[in-house]
């Protein structure tokens, strides 16, 4: 399997906490965590398949570890693309908003309600 696939499902499995099953379905069966993996569009390979024993075989040396050590190799390439020194620190701005929505707690008298307007 290439280095990029295993960095792929290793970061999937490690984010979700999925165990190999729904890591195995997910490679196999899902339209853009294929195309994460380089299959889809015009591509040859639109058919190749992951093994469950070669899923296993190989993201079960992707521990949280080596991705905390990828982490600190791009913070670092970061760094130096911005010629900073990594003591200095970085600036950072995010911007937010907030979205109106209708979500209430699963009360017993909520989801009657619900189970009755369904």
């Amino acid at each position: 399997m290439a280095l990029w696939r295993i960095l792929v499902l290793g970061v999937l499995r490690l984010g979700l906490n999925a165990d190999y099953d729904r890591i195995h379905d997910l490679a196999n069966h899902h339209r853009v965590i294929r195309e994460m993996l380089g299959h889809g569009g015009w591509e040859e390979n639109t058919d190749q398949r992951y093994p469950l024993q070669t899923i296993k075989d190989n993201l079960k040396l992707f521990t949280p570890e080596i991705l905390d050590r990828i982490n600190q190799e791009v913070v670092q390439a970061g760094h130096v693309l911005l010629k900073k020194k990594p003591e200095e620190g970085l600036s950072v701005r995010c911007d937010s908003f907030v979205v109106e929505t209708r979500v209430h707690y699963p009360t017993d008298i909520n989801l009657l309600l619900d189970a009755i307007r369904k």
